[in-house]
């Protein structure tokens, strides 16, 4: 009995090193599938006004690191779970779908990003390029250390 237990063990230890594997490659995918998509956007302005690929391609890569990115970020603390395909019984607590995800991230990103420049403005804090950029940056580096923490937290 004990070695069939330490069996299953081990062929269930290596089915979740698979699992985490693809989902890995998922992510790596759906980032550079991203990345492409965007990159498309970008040449379709650059296609249709009269300003140039980089500017474009700044204006789209930067909208979503404003207006996207660190409320994706956020959106994470809060809701830990992503729902799956399943069953309306089945439903886990906390868990939002990817679309309500998007959208929440977009609030989140609309509601933090605008008050955090504001406040540091009100600090002394000049608004500038640089300063709008290491604020938004600031807050998607303390907002993943606080999810590290917290799955750290809620694994032991």
């Amino acid at each position: 009995m004990l070695v069939l237990e330490e069996d299953e063990e081990s062929r269930v230890k290596k089915i979740k090193q698979k699992v985490y594997k693809n989902k890995t490659l998922l992510w790596v995918l759906g980032i550079l599938i991203a990345v492409f998509s965007l990159n498309l956007i970008s040449i379709g302005i650059n296609l249709f006004t009269s300003i140039s690929y980089l500017e474009s391609l700044r204006t789209v890569f930067g909208s979503i690191y404003v207006l996207f990115l660190p409320g994706f970020i956020i959106s994470y603390i809060f809701f830990p779970k992503t729902k799956e395909f399943e069953s309306e019984d089945e439903k886990e607590k906390g868990a939002i779908d990817w679309i309500e995800r998007i959208a929440l991230s977009f609030a989140l990103s609309i509601a933090i990003v605008p008050l955090a420049v504001f406040y540091l403005n009100l600090v002394g804090v000049k608004i500038s390029f640089l300063n709008s950029f290491l604020t938004i940056l600031g807050i998607i580096v303390i907002s993943g250390i606080v999810l590290k923490v917290k799955k750290q937290y809620k694994r032991n």
